[in-house]
This record gives structure tokens, C-alpha cells and sequence, in this order.
């Protein structure tokens, strides 16, 4: 009788010992930051207002706890002022998540700053890691303020139309549109105003219809 009740409870503490490891492997498995990425934001209205704005999203994986991410910039040209907004990003849960926030450069007088010729670098730091991106420089000063403009073309809610142009640093670009590419007359839509790094928008609204219309950006001196 006393070696069955010793046996039972060898049996109990390895089953209490087999189901501590257990929910100790749930419970400590570790939250991470798994990555950061940014995406500059061309100007929500048509005209710049001397500050520069990038998306930068994080992407995170819960585990045990909380996981916050404190965003940071570096190397940035001087005299400039970068804020984040949230500024400390938290994870929650054990699914891939990604969120974003938004960094607003801005630099004294209101004069933008070229961000597109400099390596700046983005810091997202957890409690435990870090991770450190730095922005791709592809145009030099010289590129970005002689550059002929290229357009994208988004489609908006109802009848909106959103005209996007990458070109010469605070360039001014009078947007034109026609009907006919063949034989084209083109109709003046307005003025559009490039940052520093030469992007500019301009909102206007489609035609009714299946209508065609096609756009360009011409230089105002």
C-alpha cells in the first residue's frame, strides 16, 4: 500500500513539474521587434508648408508582457527638429502586428530641408533590442533641384482625383490636362508647389463617366 502511494505521487509531481515547463514556455516566450521601415508622405494639400513627413512602421510579435518600441532619428542635417507622433509605439498579443507613426521634420524659419540627399537613420528600441534603418540616398542636391517632374495618378472617394508629382526642389509646376494625347489641348488646372525634396500634389476631380483624361506638369519659371 505504501509503495502504491509513492508511486502516485511520484506521478503527481511529474505531472505538476511537466505542466510548470509547459506554461513556462508559453508564458516567458519573448515579444520581438521584427522590423521598421519608413515612407515619406507627399504633401497632403497642394501646396507645402515647410515641414517634412514620413510614415515609419513598425512590425512586432507579442509574447510575455508588454512590448513598446521608442522611436528616435539620427544623423539628421543640422539645425533640424524631428518629432514622432506617437513617439512610443506598444505591442499586445502573440499575432504579427504592424503600426504606424508619424515623423514630422521641421527645421528653423520653415525652410525644408533636402532629406532625400542625407542618411538619416531611424532607431526603434524595445526592452531588449534594437533595430537601426537608414534612409537610401538616390538623388544628390544637384539631381533633386534640376529634376523633370514624373506623375502618379490616385484614385480618391467619389469623384476625387489626387495628381502626385516628384521634380525640382520647390519647383512650381502649373498642372495641365487634355482629352485628346493625338491632337492635344491642354487646359491649365492650377499651380502646384514642390518640398524640398521636389514632391508636390495637386487634387482635382475626374471626369464623369468612362472619360479619358490625361495629365503632365509643366515648369513656371
Amino acid at each position: 500500500m505504501k509503495g502504491r502511494q509513492q508511486n502516485f505521487g511520484m506521478k503527481k509531481t511529474l505531472l505538476a513539474i511537466a505542466l510548470l515547463l509547459s506554461t513556462a514556455g508559453v508564458s516567458h516566450a519573448m515579444s520581438e521587434l521584427l522590423s521598421l521601415s519608413q515612407q515619406p508622405v507627399w504633401p497632403t494639400s497642394s501646396k507645402p508648408d515647410g515641414s517634412l513627413v514620413y510614415n515609419v512602421t513598425s512590425v512586432g510579435r507579442g509574447g510575455a508582457g508588454l512590448l513598446e518600441v521608442t522611436l528616435t532619428a539620427g544623423a539628421m542635417p543640422p539645425g533640424v527638429v524631428v518629432t514622432f507622433s506617437p513617439s512610443v509605439l506598444r505591442f499586445t498579443g502573440n499575432q504579427l502586428t504592424a503600426q504606424t507613426a508619424t515623423m514630422t521634420v521641421s527645421s528653423p524659419g520653415g525652410l525644408m530641408v533636402p532629406l532625400d540627399c542625407y542618411p538619416f537613420t531611424i532607431t526603434g528600441t524595445s526592452q531588449r533590442q534594437s533595430i537601426t534603418i537608414t534612409n537610401t540616398v538616390l538623388y544628390s542636391l544637384f539631381d533633386v533641384a534640376n529634376r523633370l517632374p514624373t506623375l502618379y495618378l490616385d484614385l480618391l472617394t467619389g469623384d476625387g482625383l489626387r495628381v502626385r508629382g516628384l521634380g525640382a526642389s520647390d519647383a512650381t509646376y502649373d498642372i495641365q490636362a487634355t482629352t485628346d494625347v493625338a491632337n492635344p489641348v491642354w487646359i491649365s488646372l492650377g499651380p502646384s508647389t514642390a518640398d524640398a525634396n521636389g514632391r508636390f500634389t495637386f487634387f482635382t476631380n475626374k471626369l464623369p463617366g468612362n472619360s479619358a483624361r490625361f495629365y503632365r506638369a509643366v515648369g513656371k519659371e
